[in-house]
This record gives C-alpha cells, sequence and structure tokens, in this order.
C-alpha cells in the first residue's frame, strides 16, 4: 500500500544495528516493518501502558506519500513479557484513497519490558477490518532515544572522517533527519485525508520559525475562510464547522516571504486529535486537507 522513502529508509536501517545499551524509560520506537514481498517501510510506534493496557498510535512510511498514522490499543503481560497490540483505526493518511478498506498490523511478541530500552522485534499479521488477510511481515524497531543517541556518534564520526569530502560533511547530518522525522509536511498539491467523529474543527495557524512575511489563503469547500493572511508568532484561530460527510480545507501561498518557502504551522484539532502539520509552499501553490466525517 505504501511506497518507500529510501534515504529515510537508509538512515533507519543504519540507525537499527546494534550497539550499546542505555538505560532510558522510553515509551517510543522507530524502525521499519518488512514486508513479505521483501519491501521495507518506515514506522514508528507511542506506546503507553496503564495496568496491562496499552494505547499510542503507529505512523507507517514516515514523510512519505502515503504517511499514515493509526490509533492503536493492545495489552501487555508483565508476567510472561508478551506484548500485543493492533492498528484499530486511521487518524490520517497522505494516500489516495479509493475506499476505506486499511490493511492493519496486528503484533503479538516477547519483549522485555515496554518501558525499557529494549528492541521491538517480531513478526507481524496485517488484517482487513473483515478479519481476512492483507499482507504479513516483521517489525523491527529500535528505542527511540537510543536511535538518537548513535545519530549524534554516526555524526560525529562523519566530521572526523578524513574519507568523507567537506561539502559533503556540510550536508549530512543523521540528527537532523531525525529531527525531520517528527514533522508532518503538507506537500505542494499533496492532500492529508483525517477521519473525525466531531461537529466541528479547529485551525491552528502561526509562524514556529522566523517571521518573514509569508502570506496565505484558506479555502473551505472552495470558498475562502481566510484572506491574505500573513502568518505571524500569534496562533490564528480558526473554527470550520463540518455539516456533510466531508470537508475540504485547502491551503494557499501568495507570496514568498523572506526567507523561503512559503511556510506556515498548521495544528487541526478536533474531539479526539491534535494534528500538526507544517505547510511548505511556493507562490502559488496549494496543499489541501480533507476532513471525512465517520458518523
Amino acid at each position: 500500500m505504501f511506497k518507500n522513502n529510501k534515504y529515510i529508509l537508509f538512515i533507519l536501517t543504519l540507525l537499527l544495528l546494534n550497539t550499546e545499551i542505555y538505560s532510558q524509560n522510553e515509551q517510543e520506537y522507530l524502525g521499519v516493518i518488512k514486508l513479505n514481498d521483501s519491501s521495507f517501510i518506515s514506522y514508528r510506534l507511542n506506546l503507553l501502558e496503564n495496568n496491562n493496557l496499552i494505547s499510542g498510535y503507529s505512523i507507517t512510511d514516515i514523510g512519505g506519500d502515503h504517511e499514515t498514522k493509526s490509533n492503536i490499543k493492545g495489552t501487555y503481560n508483565n508476567k510472561t513479557n508478551i506484548l500485543s497490540f493492533k492498528e484499530i483505526g486511521i487518524v490520517y493518511t497522505k494516500s489516495v484513497i479509493s475506499d476505506y478498506d486499511f490493511c492493519y498490523i496486528h503484533f503479538k511478541g516477547k519483549v522485555n519490558s515496554v518501558d525499557s530500552n529494549k528492541n521491538i522485534v517480531g513478526k507481524f499479521n496485517g488484517l482487513y477490518n473483515d478479519g481476512s488477510t492483507c499482507i504479513n511481515g516483521e517489525i523491527k524497531l529500535r528505542n527511540i532515544q537510543k536511535i538518537e543517541k548513535r545519530a549524534e556518534k554516526i555524526d560525529k564520526l562523519i566530521q572526523k572522517s578524513k574519507q568523507v569530502d567537506k561539502t559533503i560533511k556540510s550536508t549530512i547530518s543523521v540528527a537532523q533527519t531525525l529531527d525531520s522525522l517528527k514533522m508532518n509536511i503538507l506537500k505542494p498539491n499533496q492532500n492529508l485525508t483525517m477521519f473525525s467523529n466531531s461537529s466541528k474543527l479547529e485551525l491552528k495557524i502561526y509562524d514556529a520559525g522566523k517571521v518573514d512575511g509569508d502570506k496565505i489563503n484558506v479555502y473551505v469547500n472552495d470558498t475562502i475562510f481566510l484572506r491574505n493572511y500573513v502568518v505571524s508568532k500569534k496562533i490564528k484561530q480558526l473554527i470550520i464547522p463540518l455539516k456533510s460527510k466531508l470537508t475540504s480545507i485547502k491551503v494557499e501561498a501568495l507570496n514568498i516571504g523572506t526567507i523561503s518557502p512559503n511556510t506556515a504551522k498548521i495544528e487541526i484539532i478536533d474531539q479526539e486529535n491534535n494534528i500538526n502539520t507544517l505547510t511548505r509552499l511556493k507562490k502559488g501553490e496549494k496543499t489541501s486537507i480533507t476532513i471525512v466525517k465517520n458518523n
């Protein structure tokens, strides 16, 4: 279902190599899933354990054209060290949707502890909502703090290496690549589809970096909703009613400020979710968000 982002996959594979163990208390993991057809897809897993019950989310194809965030639920047995979780619903996806029958990961495997620094490795089953099989594979994840530690070491080795050209050194940073994976970028002509149970949606728009005069229009169902807005540090709040099954929101860049490209931090908030996104557009380009009501 998802295409590979080759550079991100290369970095994640490099960081998954064995290294020393650090004493951390972390519940977030990063790595890849390997499908039975031998393709790899980046995968991020956030776990919260409360009285042996697991909740959280997963993100598949991080930074790719098919990036998808799903809710998860499961259990952890601290006597047998068996972790079991499954994806139970889509929060958002950047895939083109022809139908809403997604392939959900179901995992069951032995781990040392949910809040330990151990890796999560094991086979998973991919199932549709009706329980039929889609595609199976294997999960290979590392504690994100261990990955960040390793990224810092790799960057230092690159900078010290005499075999790496100075011009290449200035353009390579594994740590910065990891930071970029935390950003949900809305690309030109891309659509993010969000699933919601709410009757209204809140958008918070602001400049998360240096204010440089970027100006945008916001359209709701192709009707202007916010005109000639100059993005600033001050948060602009928009309340958008969700009256129909589908609600379309488009952001258009009207100029390029003093720093290219046109950027705006946009938080998309309903009664259950808070999705942080960042637009990166040239003058005249648009990106869009489609809200699909579940009820």
